[in-house]
């Protein structure tokens, strides 16, 4: 009888404790996450850079201006250590030499990589055209072709939730595809960014 009576009392609980679970599910919010969008234009950056301080072309200041896409949702792990990896943002951008020197638009892919607080570090690959001579002078590069690699990196402090600052140096190049010579242009410099 006792055992009975125990088997009972423990049956009984658990339908109370299955009840009680059914019926705050019924309220309970959706942990669903909201569906993922992309936003092709989700921030401008301005800058201001030394210009090829390597190759002189006696035209010291360039002036960046940048747009980048929301991060692109490639599944992958969902460690942030890693997750970084297969979420790059798109960059479309300019570097506008303000002595008429070389200039060049770039596009390609850009990774933020978190390291502690609000510091990160980012970097970009892709490629640029540029309008530089096909025959040096004493203060024009030759860079060998129109297109070029274009790469990038810094460090940056997000100042708040729509502010950043970034410290980069960026490199154009051709890597001796257009032939041997490969001066390039490197420019060291500050932007801010803007998140909408």
């Amino acid at each position: 009888m006792g055992s009975r009576r125990c088997a009972a009392l423990m049956l009984a609980c658990g339908a109370l404790v299955c009840g009680a679970a059914r019926s705050s599910d019924l309220g309970a919010p959706s942990l669903e996450q909201a569906p993922y969008v992309w936003e092709p234009f989700d921030e401008i950056r301005a800058g201001v850079f030394a210009h090829n301080l390597i190759h002189d072309e006696d035209a010291p200041v360039d002036l960046s201006i940048e747009a980048l896409s929301s991060p692109l949702a490639i599944p992958g792990p969902s460690n942030p250590s890693v997750s970084w990896l297969l979420q790059p943002r798109l960059a479309v951008g300019g570097m506008i030499n303000t002595g008429g020197k070389t200039s060049y638009a770039f596009a390609g892919f850009d990774w933020r990589i978190p390291i502690f607080g609000k510091l990160f570090f980012e970097g970009e690959l892709g490629g640029a055209v540029n309008d530089a001579v096909r025959v040096p002078t004493w203060d024009r590069v030759d860079m060998g072709c129109a297109l070029t690699f274009r790469e990038s990196g810094g460090f940056g402090l997000q100042m708040s939730e729509n502010w950043d600052v970034i410290v980069s140096v960026e490199h154009v190049s051709h890597a001796s595809f257009c032939g041997g010579t490969n001066p390039g242009l490197t420019n060291f410099g500050l932007r801010i960014g803007y998140a909408f």
